[in-house]
């Protein structure tokens, strides 16, 4: 092989490794998908959570660290309108939870720098 092929094949794979890593980078980056479908306290998943359709009404023996103040408008997962009554939830595939809503797996919302 001599020396141009050589630097041509190296280039080559260069390149198609830099494509691979891009599009897998792309891949991982996924949209929530936004469901019309209302997430209740019977769900199964839901009941396994600690869900409640109002924060007032989770658990507090069985979660001891939750506070009033914790509600689903307040976490990092909720993505819905200010002044809406549902907005979707990341964390349940995009359901709609209410606004003062709450499960265990709260994270409260990072201050916009």
């Amino acid at each position: 092989m001599n020396e141009c092929n050589r630097r041509v094949f190296t280039l080559h794979v260069i390149a198609g490794s830099s494509l691979l890593a891009a599009t897998g980078l792309q891949a991982q980056e996924k949209e929530v998908k936004v469901s019309s479908e209302k997430l209740t306290e019977a769900d199964p998943y839901a009941k396994s959570m600690g869900f409640r359709l109002n924060t007032a009404n989770a658990d507090k023996v069985k979660f001891p660290r939750h506070d009033v103040s914790q509600k689903c408008s307040e976490c990092q997962l909720f993505s819905g309108k200010p002044g809406e009554p549902l907005g979707p939830c990341s964390f349940f595939g995009g359901r709609q939870v209410p606004v003062d809503g709450w499960c265990r797996n709260f994270k409260v919302k990072k201050a916009k720098a």
